[in-house]
């Protein structure tokens, strides 16, 4: 989920931007509020997601990614684990029931968690012929596991075709790597992060190093339409000044 690399920013000047990113933060710190479990926050975080990705698409965006579960979120309690895992899954057969929206995980390969990965995988893969916007899901996504990932595809692909360790290193290029992690979808214009957290946490670690980032306060099982505007109507702002200011 990159531009090529060094090839400037990602906020080009769109009043909308073309790829949306969103850290879907504070479930378990919303149910803990309302005196529930951390389970009920998921299941209640996960419930927006379809409708979250309708107002995306009446927006106009055609690219969103949704950071619905990390590498060090699968190592929480065995017993919230395998409800996160149940949730996703009834979450992405939701997704691909609708029809309106073609589906993509990025995350780690199956290994360590083929069980759990392979099934999701065929679900997510029923919907490519959905002719709709993207939602990339980050299911067991971590921001440097997926450099390490797009590093080790390339050396595969380069022992494949025989090449010397030097010739593999002059072709190992921050330019190769885009080219992986990309996958041909535009670099993410705009983050998005609930709870009132004000990091990225890694989040597209590579393809997002111009990305512009919004924070807002509101756990995710409360964002609503108005948050979204909010956050792109930020985005505008910022956009029209970098226009102004690259054409200075």
């Amino acid at each position: 989920m990159t531009a090529p690399a060094d090839s400037g920013t990602a906020t080009g000047g769109a009043a909308v931007p073309q790829h949306l990113g969103i850290i879907l933060d504070g479930n378990r710190r919303w149910a803990g509020a309302r005196g529930l479990s951390p389970v009920d926050g998921h299941r209640a975080g996960f419930a927006r997601i379809p409708e979250v990705l309708g107002w995306c698409e009446d927006a106009g965006i055609g690219t969103v990614t949704l950071w619905m579960l990390s590498t060090e979120n699968m190592r929480r309690a065995p017993a919230e684990v395998a409800a996160l895992e149940s949730i996703i899954y009834a979450t992405v057969e939701d997704l691909r029931a609708r029809g309106r929206w073609r589906l993509n995980r990025v995350g780690v390969p199956g290994h360590p968690w083929r069980r759990f990965l392979d099934p999701l995988d065929r679900m997510i893969a029923a919907t490519a012929g959905v002719d709709g916007p993207l939602a990339n899901l980050a299911v067991c996504y971590g921001g440097k596991q997926e450099i390490v990932d797009a590093c080790r595809t390339l050396l595969s692909t380069y022992a494949s075709a025989r090449c010397s360790p030097a010739d593999a290193a002059r072709r190992l290029t921050a330019g190769a790597v885009s080219e992986v992690i990309s996958n041909g979808v535009p670099a993410p214009d705009l983050v998005i992060r609930t709870s009132g957290e004000q990091r990225t946490s890694g989040f597209l670690l590579w393809s997002g190093m111009h990305t512009e980032y919004a924070f807002t306060s509101v756990y995710w099982p409360d964002f609503s339409r108005r948050e979204l505007s909010e956050a792109l109507a930020q985005y505008r702002t910022s956009s029209a000044g970098h226009v102004r200011a690259t054409a200075a």
